[in-house]
């Protein structure tokens, strides 16, 4: 009865929270944590689902991702269409910010929840491609979240065809996926489903039977296994195309390929996984005059409403506002030493991704779903506190709402940072013993 009661919860806290998702009311925001609370203790109880109850678990996703339609899109998919409206019309979004005179013909109904309206995209250009794309079929600000759902929720099934439901289900009946997907509009369904599909593709035909040489050993990379790699680069290189921070996993591949299988396995591996990232700037840069310096992950960036753990400790201390381009260039310098060190796949993306959101310098609650690469298969904590904390984060709405002044409170960002370091703290410890799930030996 426990995965019935869990989902029963998970879809009660779902259909209530959708009456108080306006958190520009302060009366809301006590309403809306309580209605997360019935989502977070189903999604407790879901960490000892069945393993084979596959269609309750994609029942309960969608039925969820479904009731949160009709809460308002946030800022970011608003910014996404309006910038592929701008570029149907036969504007450059990389050079016309939104407040552009230029554009005044635009404004509609969207402009108020416009996100940065006095600064151009600063986004990957095959993101705007994808959105682009869309926008050709029709006007997609209506429908545009459906297609969000529909790839969440393919997403979870891959999840549970490899890892069976209990695993799917830490990202499925999520609370900060349901919410961030379903009612926000967050596409990070977009770029996590084909990096995912890669990455277990590795795992499984390659990770698990042996690590790389057996890709050498079995006829190299016109081998079966050496296709299968192939495939695997692709569509990382897909999901590193719509978001750059997943490239490092991409450079894991290459690199432990090149160094294993030889520099033929290393060289097309490198094909096949760059080619959408460079064919996609290289359309930007022919048809749209990109500056590839202005293009940086949005996590690497100052935004209004974010929040960060390293850069926010070192202005408190130092009492100055450090350039992002630092934080991104020691980041940089870790990735190529656990490029290095890591001999699995799934330990680099655990380390690499936690490290990206510990010197982000600006974090929003759906930054914390690029943990979902990893968290899922390995069930690891990491993934699970943060999903659960970062909704403290929603709190700061009564503060703004009373204010007309964002501000997070220190009490807040505590809620927030102090599970994912014991979490994190956790995982590092547990992944060096000698039955760490991550250590593997070749």
């Amino acid at each position: 009865m426990l995965p019935f009661l869990a989902a029963a919860l998970v879809l009660l806290g779902s259909f209530r929270l959708v009456g108080f998702s306006d958190l520009s009311v302060p009366e809301n925001v006590s309403k809306f944590q309580i209605s997360f609370g019935f989502i977070a203790l189903g999604y407790l109880l879901s960490w000892h689902f069945a393993k084979r109850l596959t269609w309750l678990m994609l029942l309960v996703a969608a039925v969820a991702r479904i009731a949160m339609l009709p809460v308002e899109p946030g800022e970011t998919l608003n910014r996404r269409l309006w910038d592929s409206k701008i570029l149907a019309a036969e504007h450059n979004p990389y050079e016309l910010a939104p407040d552009a005179e230029r554009l005044l013909p635009f404004r509609g109904e969207e402009w108020e929840s416009l996100l940065d309206k006095e600064r151009p995209s600063r986004y990957l250009p095959g993101l705007l491609w994808v959105y682009s794309a869309f926008d050709e079929l029709g006007d997609p600000q209506d429908w545009f979240k459906t297609v969000l759902v529909v790839f969440d929720l393919a997403l979870c099934l891959l999840f549970a065809l490899r890892f069976g439901a209990d695993r799917a289900a830490l990202y499925a009946w999520n609370p900060l996926v349901i919410y961030a997907v379903g009612g926000l509009g967050i596409d990070s369904s977009l770029f996590l489903l084909p990096f995912v599909a890669g990455y277990l593709i590795w795992d499984f035909w390659i990770d698990q039977k042996g690590g790389v040489s057996v890709i050498k050993a079995s006829g190299g990379i016109g081998s079966a296994l050496g296709q299968m790699v192939c495939v695997a680069s692709l569509l990382m290189g897909i999901g590193a195309a719509l978001n750059v921070l997943m490239a490092p996993g991409l450079l894991w591949l290459v690199w432990h390929v090149l160094k294993r299988s030889g520099i033929r396995a290393g060289l097309v591996a490198l094909v096949f996984g760059a080619a959408p990232l460079v064919l996609s700037l290289m359309w930007a840069s022919i048809s749209l005059n990109v500056d590839f310096g202005r293009v940086l992950a949005p996590e690497f960036g100052f935004g209004e409403r974010g929040i960060s753990l390293i850069p926010a400790m070192v202005s408190f201390v130092s009492g100055l506002q450090v350039n992002p381009l630092v934080y991104l260039a020691i980041l940089s310098l870790a990735t190529v030493w656990m490029v290095h060190s890591c001999e699995s796949l799934e330990r680099f993306m655990s380390f690499y991704l936690v490290w990206t959101i510990a010197l982000a310098t600006t974090v929003f609650p759906w930054s914390f779903l690029l943990l979902a690469v990893v968290g899922v298969g390995s069930g690891n904590y990491v993934f699970r506190v943060s999903s659960l904390s970062v909704f403290a984060y929603f709190g700061a709405y009564r503060i703004f709402g009373d204010t007309d002044a964002w501000s997070m409170p220190w009490t807040l960002q505590v809620l927030i940072w102090l599970p994912f370091l014991f979490a994190a703290a956790h995982y590092t410890v547990g992944s060096r013993t000698k039955h760490g799930f991550y250590v593997h030996h070749f």
